[in-house]
Protein backbone atom coordinates (compact mmCIF):
# COMPACT_ATOMS: atom_id res chain seq x y z
CA UNK A 1 0.00 0.00 0.00
CA UNK A 2 1.16 3.60 -0.61
CA UNK A 3 2.55 5.89 2.11
CA UNK A 4 -0.56 8.68 1.04
CA UNK A 5 -3.19 5.67 1.40
CA UNK A 6 -2.49 5.50 5.09
CA UNK A 7 -3.50 8.58 5.76
CA UNK A 8 -7.13 9.90 6.63
CA UNK A 9 -6.86 12.50 3.22
CA UNK A 10 -5.25 9.80 1.07
CA UNK A 11 -7.99 7.62 2.80
CA UNK A 12 -11.02 9.92 1.34
CA UNK A 13 -9.05 10.41 -2.08
CA UNK A 14 -9.19 6.70 -2.42
CA UNK A 15 -12.85 6.79 -1.51
CA UNK A 16 -13.77 9.44 -3.44
CA UNK A 17 -11.66 8.16 -6.28
CA UNK A 18 -13.88 4.74 -6.06
CA UNK A 19 -16.77 7.02 -6.45
CA UNK A 20 -15.88 8.65 -9.45
CA UNK A 21 -14.67 5.55 -11.12
CA UNK A 22 -18.26 4.04 -10.39
CA UNK A 23 -19.77 6.85 -11.90
CA UNK A 24 -17.75 6.64 -15.07
CA UNK A 25 -18.64 2.72 -15.05
CA UNK A 26 -22.73 3.72 -14.68
CA UNK A 27 -22.37 5.63 -18.09
CA UNK A 28 -21.76 2.70 -20.23
CA UNK A 29 -24.81 1.65 -22.10
CA UNK A 30 -23.67 -1.76 -22.24
CA UNK A 31 -25.69 -3.81 -19.76
CA UNK A 32 -23.16 -6.69 -19.40
CA UNK A 33 -20.92 -4.04 -17.93
CA UNK A 34 -23.41 -2.17 -15.59
CA UNK A 35 -23.89 -5.67 -14.60
CA UNK A 36 -19.82 -7.01 -14.05
CA UNK A 37 -19.39 -3.99 -12.45
CA UNK A 38 -22.71 -4.79 -9.98
CA UNK A 39 -21.21 -8.12 -9.27
CA UNK A 40 -17.74 -7.26 -9.05
CA UNK A 41 -18.20 -4.78 -6.35
CA UNK A 42 -20.89 -6.68 -4.36
CA UNK A 43 -18.37 -9.34 -4.04
CA UNK A 44 -15.48 -7.21 -3.36
CA UNK A 45 -17.54 -5.91 -0.53
CA UNK A 46 -18.71 -9.29 0.74
CA UNK A 47 -15.40 -10.39 0.93
CA UNK A 48 -13.90 -7.51 2.70
CA UNK A 49 -16.88 -7.61 5.56
CA UNK A 50 -16.50 -11.21 6.10
CA UNK A 51 -12.35 -10.57 6.64
CA UNK A 52 -14.07 -7.82 8.63
CA UNK A 53 -16.14 -9.94 10.79
CA UNK A 54 -13.24 -12.85 11.33
CA UNK A 55 -11.37 -10.16 12.67
CA UNK A 56 -13.55 -8.81 15.42
CA UNK A 57 -14.95 -12.40 16.31
CA UNK A 58 -11.30 -13.15 16.88
CA UNK A 59 -10.00 -9.99 18.51
CA UNK A 60 -10.33 -9.21 22.40
CA UNK A 61 -12.27 -5.99 23.95
CA UNK A 62 -9.47 -3.72 24.14
CA UNK A 63 -8.22 -4.40 20.11
CA UNK A 64 -12.34 -4.18 19.10
CA UNK A 65 -12.33 -1.01 21.04
CA UNK A 66 -9.35 0.52 19.53
CA UNK A 67 -10.26 -0.17 16.18
CA UNK A 68 -13.75 1.37 16.87
CA UNK A 69 -12.20 4.41 17.59
CA UNK A 70 -9.99 4.89 14.52
CA UNK A 71 -11.39 7.20 11.92
CA UNK A 72 -10.79 5.02 8.86
CA UNK A 73 -11.49 1.45 10.64
CA UNK A 74 -14.89 3.00 12.30
CA UNK A 75 -15.36 4.07 8.67
CA UNK A 76 -14.95 0.84 7.20
CA UNK A 77 -16.88 -1.10 9.68
CA UNK A 78 -19.69 1.31 9.40
CA UNK A 79 -19.63 0.73 5.75
CA UNK A 80 -20.20 -3.05 6.35
CA UNK A 81 -22.69 -2.74 9.07
CA UNK A 82 -19.72 -4.54 11.28
CA UNK A 83 -19.36 -1.30 13.75
CA UNK A 84 -18.88 -2.81 17.61
CA UNK A 85 -20.31 0.38 18.92
CA UNK A 86 -24.09 1.10 18.67
CA UNK A 87 -25.28 4.35 17.34
CA UNK A 88 -26.08 5.79 20.82
CA UNK A 89 -23.07 4.93 22.43
CA UNK A 90 -20.71 6.76 19.87
CA UNK A 91 -23.57 9.86 20.04
CA UNK A 92 -23.16 9.64 23.72
CA UNK A 93 -18.74 9.28 23.70
CA UNK A 94 -18.70 12.33 21.05
CA UNK A 95 -21.66 14.26 23.37
CA UNK A 96 -19.41 13.30 26.64
CA UNK A 97 -16.10 14.48 25.02
CA UNK A 98 -17.59 17.86 23.96
CA UNK A 99 -19.02 18.31 27.49
CA UNK A 100 -16.28 17.67 29.45
CA UNK A 101 -14.35 20.36 27.02
CA UNK A 102 -16.88 22.93 26.91
CA UNK A 103 -18.25 22.28 30.65
CA UNK A 104 -17.99 25.98 31.36
CA UNK A 105 -20.25 26.81 28.67
CA UNK A 106 -22.94 24.17 29.26
CA UNK A 107 -26.02 24.15 31.37
CA UNK A 108 -27.31 20.90 30.02
CA UNK A 109 -26.98 18.95 26.85
CA UNK A 110 -30.64 16.20 26.21
CA UNK A 111 -29.67 13.47 23.11
CA UNK A 112 -32.42 11.65 21.75
CA UNK A 113 -31.26 8.92 19.36
CA UNK A 114 -34.35 6.88 17.66
CA UNK A 115 -34.62 5.02 14.69
CA UNK A 116 -30.95 6.74 13.46
CA UNK A 117 -32.32 10.21 14.02
CA UNK A 118 -30.16 12.32 16.81
CA UNK A 119 -31.58 14.98 18.36
CA UNK A 120 -29.86 17.51 20.50
CA UNK A 121 -30.76 20.19 22.61
CA UNK A 122 -27.86 22.16 24.09
CA UNK A 123 -28.46 24.75 26.53
CA UNK A 124 -24.96 26.99 26.79
CA UNK A 125 -24.51 28.90 30.28
CA UNK A 126 -26.22 32.62 30.23
CA UNK A 127 -24.48 35.14 28.98
CA UNK A 128 -23.56 33.07 26.20
CA UNK A 129 -22.81 35.71 23.43
CA UNK A 130 -24.45 34.89 19.96
CA UNK A 131 -21.30 34.08 18.06
CA UNK A 132 -19.90 31.72 20.58
CA UNK A 133 -23.26 30.00 20.12
CA UNK A 134 -22.70 29.63 16.79
CA UNK A 135 -19.41 27.81 17.70
CA UNK A 136 -20.97 25.27 20.04
CA UNK A 137 -23.70 24.35 17.69
CA UNK A 138 -20.86 23.61 15.09
CA UNK A 139 -18.88 21.53 17.13
CA UNK A 140 -21.60 19.71 18.18
CA UNK A 141 -22.87 18.99 14.67
CA UNK A 142 -19.13 18.15 13.48
CA UNK A 143 -18.56 16.17 16.62
CA UNK A 144 -22.15 14.40 15.96
CA UNK A 145 -21.38 13.42 12.32
CA UNK A 146 -18.19 12.34 12.78
CA UNK A 147 -19.41 9.91 15.31
CA UNK A 148 -22.25 8.81 13.61
CA UNK A 149 -21.97 9.09 9.74
CA UNK A 150 -24.50 6.49 9.35
CA UNK A 151 -27.36 8.60 10.98
CA UNK A 152 -30.23 9.12 9.12
CA UNK A 153 -30.26 12.72 10.73
CA UNK A 154 -28.47 15.41 13.00
CA UNK A 155 -30.33 18.26 14.75
CA UNK A 156 -28.60 20.53 17.23
CA UNK A 157 -30.80 23.14 19.10
CA UNK A 158 -29.17 25.13 20.92
CA UNK A 159 -31.71 27.13 23.62
CA UNK A 160 -32.00 29.93 26.28
CA UNK A 161 -31.57 29.11 30.36
CA UNK A 162 -34.27 29.20 32.05
CA UNK A 163 -34.43 32.67 33.57
CA UNK A 164 -33.08 32.30 37.50
CA UNK A 165 -36.11 31.89 40.05
CA UNK A 166 -36.30 34.55 42.67
CA UNK A 167 -37.79 33.57 45.68
CA UNK A 168 -39.38 36.74 47.66
CA UNK A 169 -40.80 36.04 51.15
CA UNK A 170 -43.02 38.46 52.75
CA UNK A 171 -41.77 39.93 55.81
CA UNK A 172 -44.41 40.51 58.80
CA UNK A 173 -43.66 44.11 60.43
CA UNK A 174 -42.76 43.63 64.00
CA UNK A 175 -44.70 46.14 65.28
CA UNK A 176 -47.98 44.40 64.01
CA UNK A 177 -48.61 46.75 61.20
CA UNK A 178 -49.65 47.03 58.04
CA UNK A 179 -46.97 45.57 55.31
Amino acid sequence: MTPHATSASGFAQRFSRVEQLLAELSEFADPRVKQATSEILTTVLELHRLGLARMLATSDERVRRELAHDEQVSAMLLLHDLHPLSLDTRVAHAVDGLRERLHAKLEEVRVDARDGRIALRVVPVTGTCGSTRATLKKEFEDALLAAAPDAESVSVELTEPAPALVMLRLRRPENGGPR
